[in-house]
């Protein structure tokens, strides 16, 4: 019997055929990725103008520039003019998420064209967020309604850290049972913190913390549990970004 008996073989044309298919859609996923960056560096480029003419710094990347950045934003508090507040957050909001892409490691999603639908997802923890949709807040200092007329018409407005699906209390699968809901005991460790003031709690350098701090405390849980540390890539985000 050749090593081989009972695998099943593809002809060459169902061989090619799942080749194709496989680099299209590889490639259907690198163009959506090479568009958000495109995007999200042209709105860097303008961002990093803005605040030079207003505060005579160039930002530099680092986390510390964020103080620049919230101190730039705080002074749209009082604009209502929906164009100018929406440059302003999608610049932001851009230059927040690639600080965050580089500093804790991420992939950008989007369509290319409306920063509001840019998002990033995170490598080391399944976290994605919408950083322009949180620089809208940071702007404004406060809790936004998603009606609110100074923020762009597009998708749902969202500030939140998105996170993995609570697991279904009625699956019988024994590995997903045994998971602890990471988002539900987030946020149980995260409402032990003691209040900030508003200002602060929605600025980019208190969502950069919160973030720096929600990926130590998963981690630490995870290691806890005995879980081993993964990637996550596009391909883990699919299901859940397509549901929302």
């Amino acid at each position: 019997m050749s090593k081989d008996a009972g695998v099943s073989r593809s002809t060459p044309s169902n061989t090619d055929s799942a080749t194709r298919a496989e680099v299209g859609k590889r490639g259907a996923v690198s163009d959506v990725q090479s568009k958000a960056e495109a995007l999200v560096q042209a709105l860097i480029r303008s961002f990093d103008e803005q605040v030079h003419r207003a505060l005579e710094v160039r930002l530099d990347g680092s986390p510390t520039s964020m103080a620049f950045v919230d101190h730039y934003l705080s002074l749209a508090r009082d604009e209502d003019r929906e164009p100018i507040v929406s440059l302003v957050a999608a610049g932001a909001g851009a230059y927040f998420g690639e600080l965050v892409r580089h500093q804790l490691g991420g992939t950008w999603v989007g369509d290319g064209k409306d920063p509001r639908r840019l998002r990033l997802l995170l490598d080391s923890q399944f976290i994605y967020f919408s950083p322009v949709d949180q620089a809208y807040e940071a702007i404004a200092g406060d809790t936004l309604a998603p009606d609110d007329p100074r923020i762009a018409p597009g998708p749902t407005f969202d500030t939140a850290f998105g996170l993995h699906p609570t697991p279904d209390d009625d699956d019988d699968d024994t590995e997903t049972n045994q998971e602890i809901d990471d988002a539900r005991w987030l946020r149980e460790r995260l409402a032990e913190i003691p209040p900030i003031p508003a200002d602060h709690f929605h600025s980019l350098t208190c969502r950069l913390e919160t973030l720096q701090l929600m990926l130590e405390l998963l981690a630490a849980k995870h290691a806890g549990e005995g879980r081993s540390p993964r990637h996550f890539g596009l391909a883990d985000y699919v299901e859940v970004l397509a549901a929302g």
